[in-house]
């Protein structure tokens, strides 16, 4: 099982220092959301890294952490590239404000989070976040501080494996230098980095100067000064409920039991899938095209019996009024030879039957027209998130461009609404920075 092989992996050995594109097999349901419970653990302590290890001025510590869940469109940084604007305000000095500027919804973001500082060099803290099937990954990051530019943190890692969501894994992490200060030590003066260079991981041997706070040369790596760890908290689906007469959609989340077990889903029944909507499809359009043909069939009927019908009438109201049937055929319609008495009858019968007619043939055509379905026109843009906090939604809506007529398919919901927002509370935390 999926859980036991590979989910409880209490010590993973993975790092920050490799990207991790998300590379899926078999991707995780969009309609379901995800709530993960993190933990960073902290491990800077004199013991493991005694060289300049600050204890004023200020004291090792460090600063609050930022994250974000997103698609594989949003990097928050990335080694070996140039850190953005916001990523070296937040790893020079501990500010995230122009982290914060990026809004929940938007960039590919699903969850913006955020854990209180930790105030010592070894300690723990802990939020929540959220991720669906089209927001696999997460990264974060927290400043050490004090420090030029350095951060610990995670880049773009999936909690989607094989379609299941993993239930618990922890990443071990190195320090990280964003490329945009010179420092070598905790407390280097501000030396800023012209031109700019790119986001490498600090280890044991690189940079390779002897005033380096982490250059310990004579060991091959350094120890883990941070771990993060992710936790499966709960889960919630995306129920659909349909209002034909409200031509409304809404959404509601619905909180699962934790299940023991995961049923994994093959290519094979997805192809199966496929194909019976295709021969369900193709039987439907079959259905239609006979019926089309069953009433062009009717109204020929209907026609050629009320046809004999007005003959046999005709028949019976001359022997009814013993009326000679006469050869003389008025040369325009609406016109009878003059003083021609028979004729005349003849055409006021004639006249009175057809108009009889023409009125059942009308009848019978309406009754046998076939159906319409309504008709809807293209969705609209996405709205903004209804809160900045807390789980809200965002709705779109579209307009009818027919309706429905003689009984045919009613109209597809023209308001369609899914979830945004944090696994924040909306409570403000206090951020500390130095």
């Amino acid at each position: 099982m999926l859980s036991a092989a590979c989910v409880f992996l209490l010590a993973a050995t993975v790092t920050s220092s490799v990207s991790r594109p998300p590379v899926d097999v078999q991707p995780c349901l969009p309609d379901k959301l995800t709530a993960y419970r993190l933990v960073m653990h902290t491990f800077w302590t004199r013991e493991l890294f005694p060289k300049h290890y600050p204890d004023w001025r200020p004291p090792a510590q460090w600063s609050r952490l930022v994250g974000r869940s997103h698609d594989s469109t949003y990097t928050l940084y990335r080694l070996g590239t140039r850190a953005t604007p916001s990523v070296k305000a937040m790893a020079e000095t501990g500010h995230s404000d122009l982290l914060e500027a990026q809004n929940q919804g938007e960039g590919g973001i699903l969850d913006v989070f955020n854990a209180p500082p930790i105030s010592t060099g070894s300690g723990r803290t802990e939020t929540e976040f959220f991720v669906d099937g089209n927001h696999t990954t997460v990264s974060l990051m927290s400043r050490i501080i004090p420090s030029p530019d350095w951060f610990v943190g995670v880049d773009s890692f999936n909690l989607c494996v094989d379609g299941n969501w993993l239930d618990s894994i922890t990443i071990e992490v190195d320090p990280i230098d964003a490329g945009t200060d010179n420092g070598f030590t905790f407390t280097a003066p501000n030396w800023m980095t012209d031109p700019q260079g790119v986001i490498y991981k600090i280890t044991s041997r690189y940079p390779s100067h002897p005033a380096g706070s982490f250059y310990y040369p004579y060991i091959k790596r350094l120890p883990p000064i941070a771990t993060f760890q992710f936790i499966k908290a709960r889960e919630y689906e995306l129920s659909e409920v349909f209002h034909h007469t409200e031509d409304d959609k809404r959404y509601e989340l619905l909180k699962l039991e934790r299940e023991d077990s995961v049923n994994v889903i093959n290519n094979n029944d997805q192809n199966n899938d496929i194909q019976v909507e295709m021969e369900a499809e193709r039987r439907e359009q079959e259905m239609r095209i006979q019926q089309q043909l069953a009433t062009r069939m009717s109204l020929m009927k209907t026609r050629h019996r009320l046809s004999r019908e007005r003959k046999n009438k005709n028949r019976r109201y001359r022997k009814r009024y013993r009326l000679p049937v006469t050869s003389q055929i008025p040369l325009t319609s609406g016109v009878v030879p003059r003083g021609d008495k028979d004729a005349i009858l003849n055409s006021i019968v004639e006249t009175y039957h057809n108009e009889d007619i023409i009125q059942k043939t009308r009848k019978t055509a309406r009754k046998y027209r076939l159906a319409r379905d309504c008709r809807v026109g293209e969705w609209g843009d996405w709205s903004l998130c209804s809160k900045s906090c807390g789980v809200g939604e965002m709705t779109r809506r579209r307009e009818v461009v027919k309706h429905s007529r003689r009984g045919g398919k009613p109209c597809s919901p023209l308001l369609e609404t899914k979830w945004c927002g944090s696994a924040q509370d909306c409570t403000q935390r206090p951020s500390y920075s130095w």
